[in-house]
């Protein structure tokens, strides 16, 4: 009797021991929980960055201006997470994107060839074939498509014979600055898809800086770097014709793409209105910042002076860095603040 006495003492006691134990476990493990709750709450969410657009338009040999931009942009910590262009700013545009520091693009903007670029051939849509400046893209870009390019990249075009314009960002990264690059009537105009799709001619006859492409890109802050002239004028078609023997003695590939205004006079005489030029401004100008290269005095036909307009792009773009960085933290504060 006393045994059983002690037995069922002993297991009362176990029992209250467990219960008690598992009580402080539990008021322990609640505890600690609501600790890493509190901690959690009392940190601040990450503050979401503003994406930022760079849109490089067109302008033949001046937008070599467009590689001082950006490497004023970069010494200041502002990389952009999209970059589009059109023309001459898509060649820079895609080498940029698809990675290369601006002292290598610099180094390559200095030291590429003409030769390099241009393929004349004889036919009547045009005097150079743009195969070479295909291969030049796809070499330097490592052969990458638009889409796995490191930073997000779209290249403006315009259809040849609707001039409906068409931002491309998927594909033949080569391909789509061959397209964005064609000047009509001098530049033979590609396929997209290659061989079988529609042809596609300089994406300036449309949109020589191209603002709103950026935006419907979901772009937070749009830069826009114009290296044409103060005021593109409509002129007749017919004085910007180029016959062959012109043609051989310019001497650089970049002054073919003479800032789009050939592109633009040729898209005048297959009807397109009288007030595209303006149109094309009012678009520049719906960037949050507009960059302007001081190269107006310069000829889009002379790459000798690649050098002068990188560093006018650099001093345009310094001038510009206070209100891009007041611009940026004021659309972080506003994201942060839609956080909360």
């Amino acid at each position: 009797m006393l045994n059983n006495i002690k037995t069922y003492c002993f297991q009362r006691s176990l029992t209250l021991f467990i219960k008690v134990s598992l009580l402080t476990t539990i008021s322990l493990l609640a505890s600690a929980c609501n600790s890493l709750t509190s901690a959690a709450h009392s940190e601040p969410p990450t503050l979401a960055a503003p994406s930022v657009a760079l849109v490089l338009g067109g302008g033949g040999t001046k937008g070599f201006a467009h590689v001082g931009v950006i490497k004023a942009l970069e010494k200041n910590g502002i990389k952009p997470s999209l970059v589009v262009g059109t023309s001459a700013g898509s060649i820079i545009g895609s080498i940029y994107a698809s990675g290369y520091t601006p002292a290598r693009l610099e180094q390559l903007a200095l030291t590429t060839t003409d030769s390099e670029l241009m393929d004349f051939t004889l036919s009547n849509q045009g005097f150079v074939a743009g195969n070479k400046l295909k291969n030049f893209i796809n070499t330097h870009v490592r052969q990458r498509p638009i889409e796995d390019l490191p930073i997000a990249f779209a290249a403006v075009v315009a259809e040849k014979h609707s001039l409906k314009k068409a931002v491309l960002t998927t594909g033949d990264t080569g391909l789509a600055v061959q397209a964005s690059s064609s000047v009509p009537n001098i530049f033979i105009a590609p396929r997209i898809p290659a061989k079988v799709g529609k042809k596609y001619i300089d994406g300036g006859v449309v949109s020589l800086v191209p603002v709103d492409s950026a935006r419907d890109l979901g772009a937070d802050i749009v830069i826009a770097v114009d290296v044409t002239a103060p005021s593109i004028k409509n002129t007749s078609a017919n004085s910007y014709k180029i016959n062959l023997s012109q043609l051989r003695s310019l001497s650089s590939f970049w002054g073919l793409l003479e800032n789009s205004i050939i592109a633009n006079a040729s898209a005048s005489a297959n009807g397109l209105s009288n007030n595209r030029s303006t149109q094309m401004r009012l678009e520049r100008d719906r960037a949050d910042i507009v960059i302007i290269p001081d190269v107006g005095h310069l000829s889009s036909l002379d790459s000798s002076q690649r050098q002068t307009l990188i560093s006018a792009g650099e001093r345009a773009a310094n001038e510009q860095i206070p209100a891009i960085k007041r611009l940026i933290n004021a659309k972080t504060s506003s994201k942060y603040t839609k956080l909360q």
